[in-house]
């Protein structure tokens, strides 16, 4: 994942990241969503367990998350993941921000 963050930044998109380890989850997780408009859930998996998990068991709007899926069956990769949030972010429409600057 550090990998993917420094090529994204390197493309000019900083996110914030957070890794979920374990279930049931720990209350920083409720509050990482909590603080963000939108979060994208990266998962290696077709059926989605993880964003269900965030849904059912600790009550986030689903219409605050973002499913990112990779269940080809190959490990997923720094470029996967670096491409699809670069698409993402085109298809929001977001402005990427300039390190260093508030909004």
């Amino acid at each position: 994942m550090h990998e993917a963050l420094d090529a994204l930044a390197g493309h000019g998109i900083y996110i914030n990241a957070l890794r979920v380890r374990a279930f049931p989850f720990q209350n920083e997780i409720a509050d990482f969503v909590a603080s963000h408009s939108k979060v994208i859930v990266i998962e290696q998996n077709f059926d989605g367990q993880l964003m269900t998990l965030l849904v059912n068991e600790a009550g986030v709007n689903p219409a605050s998350l973002i499913a990112l899926r990779h269940y080809d069956g190959t490990p997923i990769t720094a470029r996967f993941i670096t491409q699809e949030i670069r698409d993402l972010v085109s298809h929001l429409n977001v402005r990427p921000l300039r390190e260093g600057r508030v909004a």
